[in-house]
């Protein structure tokens, strides 16, 4: 039997001996072979950002109901909960942090800084304790905290709210430890100067804080008619921050657009990807589209350190919606990877017709860089490499070289839809996370989705391509 999958079937079978109200013991994987752990108990959960610090994991993502990562266990106080975990290369939990209130609190990103500080990102509904720095009482508010990374203690928490709803999707240290941050509000919000009113849907905003203490320094907001949503930001190593997301989505009839101080663009369709660079004091430098006549969009960003650019989202094929239905919904994506110069413009792309999405971009140690997203059906990648989902959507994990081509693949799934939000590097391998799914009581009509966070070894350390792991936890 494979060791990897023989870790898996003991690890079930000490949960199962404990209990479904103990939280379960574990097994730590064998060194150098393929680990999966994934969060159990009776809620549904999901993993939504990683990022790695001193040889550790860190998870942030969201939980409700009984929940347990490996021996911890974790109870939401309404609906959906926000943790913050930090784990050991054993895969032990040295550490976890659970915040929310009566209703739904998302964790959407988690970023490492260099003096062993973390930035998480979210948003909480309702009145919050995050381990004693309260928050307000509004929402759904965007909330962005900083956190030490040594134990999970808040050292400081700002929340931004207003009249409408609001996101924090992505947060990013300059060099000086210095704070940005980028999401999507509607209605009204107070960046920290006062309210802000929305131009149509959802404007985006990006704001810089203080890294000592989470004063805002300056903020912005960018919107026209549609829906506009920050997705993410990155500071490059010449200190330019970048940001990415969306524009103009449910614009329609009329073509949407938005300036970000370098002049206006305007979206070819429903929706389009943008890029846009700007100076640390605010100043846009150049913004970019990137777009046809359907739902277009881009959902992370990666400065390598010859200053090009990494990017990663979705395009929508030639669909044709049925009578109000909105072309978001109509399918037909196509994820894609692109390499631009620190400019913007355009070295490669790659175009997968399969690839539901890419989600999440990383760099590697060597300078390639490793994408996770969700295919369905045979996702072909060139050079005879293809996957095949075992199900409608797989995680895939795919490593590509500065010039575009495909060093190595992973994927992972059940029979139903799998989805890969989060991506990192750690111990000279890659780290996916993000949900899988399976059908509870039989009944496929109310799937329960479970977070999950994998590791394999990258292709110095193994030759080929990691075979999809097992069901089961390990």
């Amino acid at each position: 039997m494979n060791p990897s999958r023989l870790t898996s079937l003991l690890a079930g079978i000490l949960a199962g001996l404990c209990g479904c109200s103990t939280a379960p013991k574990y097994l730590s994987p064998p060194p150098g072979l393929p680990w999966r752990v994934e969060l159990g108990g009776s809620g549904s959960s999901q993993i939504s950002g990683l990022a790695t610090q001193d040889g550790d994991l860190f998870a942030i993502g969201s939980f409700e109901g009984e929940t347990f990562l490996r021996d911890q266990r974790l109870l939401s106080a309404g609906g959906q909960d926000v943790f913050v975990a930090r784990l050991g290369p054993d895969t032990r939990v040295r550490w976890v942090r659970r915040w929310g209130g009566s209703g739904d609190d998302l964790g959407q990103a988690i970023e490492a800084g260099a003096d062993g500080s973390l930035l998480v990102t979210g948003n909480l509904t309702g009145a919050a304790d995050l381990e004693g720095a309260r928050t307000g009482a509004g929402g759904p508010d965007c909330f962005v905290a900083k956190l030490k990374g040594a134990d999970g203690q808040v050292q400081w928490v700002r929340r931004f709210g207003g009249a409408g709803g609001s996101d924090c999707r992505s947060a990013a240290y300059d060099s000086a430890g210095d704070v940005f941050v980028t999401g999507r509000f509607d209605g009204e919000v107070d960046l920290g100067f006062g309210p802000r009113t929305s131009a149509g849907l959802n404007d985006l905003f990006l704001v810089k804080l203080s890294g000592q203490d989470g004063t805002p320094r300056w903020a912005q907001v960018f919107g026209g008619a549609g829906d506009d949503i920050g997705r993410d930001v990155a500071v490059a190593p010449s200190g330019t921050l970048l940001l990415t997301g969306h524009f103009s989505s449910n614009a329609a009839p009329a073509a949407g657009a938005v300036d970000f101080g370098a002049g206006l663009l305007t979206s070819a369709g429903d929706s389009d990807a943008f890029l846009a660079a700007f100076s640390g004091d605010g100043r846009c430098l150049w913004s970019r589209a990137f777009g046809g006549p359907n739902f277009d969009m881009a959902k992370s960003v990666v400065p390598a350190s010859d200053g090009t650019l990494f990017l990663t989202g979705l395009f929508q094929g030639e669909v044709k919606p049925q009578p109000g239905e909105i072309l978001f919904s109509a399918g037909g994506f196509e994820g894609f990877i692109s390499h631009l110069t620190e400019r913007g413009e355009e070295l490669w792309r790659h175009r997968y017709p399969t690839l539901t999405s890419g989600h999440a971009l990383a760099l590697t140690p060597s300078g390639e860089v490793v994408m996770v997203g969700h295919f369905t059906a045979t996702l072909e990648l060139g050079a005879d490499r293809k996957l095949q989902s075992q199900g409608k959507n797989d995680v895939a994990g795919v490593l590509f070289s500065p010039a575009g081509d495909v060093r190595w693949t992973d994927h992972d799934g059940t029979f139903e839809n799998d989805y890969g939000y989060a991506v990192t590097t750690a111990a000279g391998g890659v780290v996916l996370g993000g949900i899988l799914t399976e059908a509870t009581g039989g009944d496929a009509s109310k799937p329960r989705t479970y977070g999950f966070i994998s590791w394999s070894p990258l292709p110095s350390q193994r030759a080929l391509t990691p075979p999809s792991r097992e069901r089961g936890t390990q």
